[in-house]
């Protein structure tokens, strides 16, 4: 019996997708915003109790445990890390190398910066002295005023590290690790090897700011896991579309990992259906995000934003729009707003009964009858519809002087179209011409055919593990590690890729052997880190061969091809770093294909509900999703109910089951 579990910590939501022996299955259990170790185990147990097993023989037998955490995104919403000193090069205290003042109050306090008169020159030699006496009194001083965790970041580091490292040296001799006063300290360029040393301070500034905590949940849930009978690694997910054991995770590696996952089973999923160009859509409780999919897809991005933060790390980004299902109604000048505030896991939306006090989309959703108060979560949680009208009435319909039902249908069309911008946006920022849409997330297939339908997008597509699909992206990934080395000799054309490369692969097998890992199934990748030079924060990563040479001619011209799109057309290009993806793989599990050629027959619904069409409550076919089966056809207007989602489907459309029971929704002259 061989059994995989991904799971994903979601605002509202934990999601699992579970295979056993190529048998798939899903679970959701409430996240705990307290303790978000707790819902990890709730659903591993919610797991075991699926299998008809205890947790401990559910462990005993599993080969992979992968696990997305919202840790790192909560830390930075509610502002919960530690505060940190920093060690600058003198001059620098104010700027932070950052000459437009990027602000992030937020991260740091100014009065916890402090000035060091060292720097690395050009050649990469140290100028200025590290007094060690003068270094101890400064670091005093930081904890004196509250630093409890210290970042360095020399001017130039990226060339040679030593200065930094002396320094991390002079904390750890005065505060070693078994003092309880002991400082946890970061040096930026263990975490970027970029030639901008504002961005390289601000990466490992993120980094130290969620960092301990990160380690501490993420430690802790191995430990319970360990504890239970598991032997194997608990592996944390990346943005980069990758995963690695917890104590080879850079802290901020992990944030924003579920959105990125979402994209990297999208894209598998593009490509089993032959797809050129479209978007996808995940409506989750608190947020909804978007992105590309098809050949169109350009996989791992060069850098992340963070609250407003720029910060090298590789990572698949998808943009976040704001509104989920939890997403807070109001009214404001006339007009009803949904989002960005959220109700969250807890309390929750006014029909959860847990002492929301706001409306919400899923309260709209519930009052028009796309949703059903005795099957939500496959009955898991019986909503009260009693609080989502009386929520709607005082807060939206009263003011507005219109009926619940009609104040609930503006929420819908408020987000509806909402969503529909943000793809327009994304869709023509990026020149695409979509013609296809994944919808994915609890509410992403409940709003996919309205959606689908505003932006005139003729198919959409919503999956048997759409509801939980940030876990089953990571199922789809293998562990990984990043190894780059900056080129302070850049200018030279003679030096080899694999002079460069050669220590990383010897670093990278020691790396995987460690973690029971044979060196012959290691993969590289290795890619040249190329900036304008007018700006190094414009950054992209070229793919490069071992024969090649710094500066290759042919890697400069395409990079001039990429970059130029998004600076300055008569900026230089500057090569200044390689890096190098190591890559083992892990078990995936193996899926049915969508292949149908055979002829789709009308399914006939035994149930019905009442559903506004806008004007009115009319009847509409009820169908289960359990009960379909490839070459079933729906004619909309209809609702299909899964375990965990409820799909809509309109007037414009007819839904089609095809040979992997994806739902295929398509415009009827299709």
């Amino acid at each position: 019996m061989s059994i995989t579990i991904d799971i994903d910590t979601g605002g509202t939501f934990t999601d699992g997708f579970i295979t056993q022996d190529g048998d798939a299955f899903s679970v959701k259990v409430d996240t705990t915003p307290h303790d978000l170790t707790e819902g990890f185990l709730n659903c591993l147990e919610a797991v075991a109790s699926q299998l008809g097993m205890t947790l401990t023989q559910t462990l005993q037998r599993t080969s992979v445990i992968r696990y997305s955490t919202t840790y790192g995104t909560n830390a930075i919403i509610q502002r919960s890390g530690p505060n940190l000193g920093v060690l600058v090069t003198e001059g620098h205290e104010e700027d932070l190398y950052d000459e437009e003042g990027t602000e992030y109050d937020w991260l740091l306090s100014q009065s916890l910066v402090v000035g060091v008169p060292v720097s690395i020159g050009e050649t990469g030699e140290i100028v200025g002295e590290i007094n060690q006496d003068e270094i101890r009194k400064k670091i005093i001083e930081l904890l004196e005023g509250g630093a409890r965790g210290l970042v360095i970041g020399i001017k130039g580091s990226h060339r040679n590290d030593a200065a930094e490292i002396q320094l991390r040296d002079i904390v750890r001799n005065e505060f070693p690790r078994h003092f309880l006063g002991s400082l946890p300290t970061l040096v930026s360029s263990e975490i970027s090897q970029s030639r901008d040393d504002g961005l390289r301070l601000r990466t490992a500034l993120i980094s130290a700011y969620i960092h301990h905590g990160l380690a501490r949940h993420l430690y802790k849930a191995e430990e319970e896991i360990r504890r239970r009978g598991y032997t194997k690694p608990l592996l944390v997910v990346h943005a980069n579309g990758s995963v690695a054991r917890v104590s080879k995770s850079v802290a901020a590696y992990t944030y924003n990992s579920g959105p990125a996952a979402g994209l990297v089973g999208s894209n598998e999923l593009g490509s089993d259906i032959g797809l050129q160009s479209g978007l996808t859509l995940d409506i989750g409780g608190t947020s909804t995000d978007i992105g590309a999919v098809g050949e169109v897809w350009k996989g791992e991005e060069s850098s992340l934003t963070v609250d407003g933060v720029s910060i090298d790390v590789p990572a698949i980004v998808a943009k976040s729009l704001g509104g989920g299902g939890g997403s807070i109604a109001r009214v404001e000048n006339g007009e009803v707003e949904v989002g960005p505030q959220s109700a969250g896991a807890y309390p929750g939306p006014m029909c959860y009964g847990l002492g929301g006090e706001s409306p919400t989309v899923t309260d709209a959703n519930l009052v028009l009858g796309y949703l059903d108060s005795a099957t939500f979560l496959g009955g898991g949680r019986n909503l009260k519809i009693e609080n989502a009208r009386q929520g709607i009435a005082e807060q939206i319909a009263d003011p507005l002087g219109i009926s619940v039902e009609e104040a609930a249908w503006r929420i819908r069309q408020t987000v509806d179209q909402i969503i529909s911008d943000g793809l327009i946006s994304y869709a023509e920022s990026r020149g695409l011409s979509p013609d296809v849409l994944f919808a994915y997330g609890g509410g992403g297939p409940t709003h996919i055919s309205t959606v689908a339908d505003i932006l005139d997008i003729p198919t959409a597509y919503c999956f048997p593990m759409s509801p939980v699909f940030s876990a089953y992206g990571s199922s789809r990934m293998d562990v990984s590690h990043l190894y780059e080395s900056s080129l302070s000799n850049a200018s030279s054309d003679k030096v080899p890729i694999s002079e460069l490369t050669g220590p990383m692969k010897e670093e990278a097998q020691r790396d995987m052997q460690g973690e029971g890992f044979d060196a012959s199934n290691i993969t590289y990748e290795v890619h040249a880190g190329v900036t304008l030079e007018a700006d190094p924060q414009i950054k992209a990563y070229i793919a490069v061969a071992d024969e090649a040479f710094v500066n290759s001619a042919t890697v400069v011209a395409e990079a001039e091809k990429v970059l130029t799109s998004n600076g300055s057309a008569d900026s230089s290009i500057v090569w200044d770093s390689v890096r190098m993806k190591a890559t083992a793989p892990t078990p995936h599990p193996e899926l049915t294909q969508p292949d149908y050629s055979g002829d789709y027959n009308s399914k006939k619904a035994e149930l019905s509900r009442s559903a506004w069409n806008g004007s009115a409550f009319e009847d509409v076919p009820v169908h289960e999703a359990s009960s379909l089966s490839a070459g079933d056809l729906i004619e909309g207007p209809a609702i299909i109910e899964s375990e965990f989602t409820t799909i809509f489907v309109t007037q414009q459309r007819n839904a089609r089951i095809d040979g992997a029971n994806n739902i295929v929704l398509v415009t009827k002259e299709s």
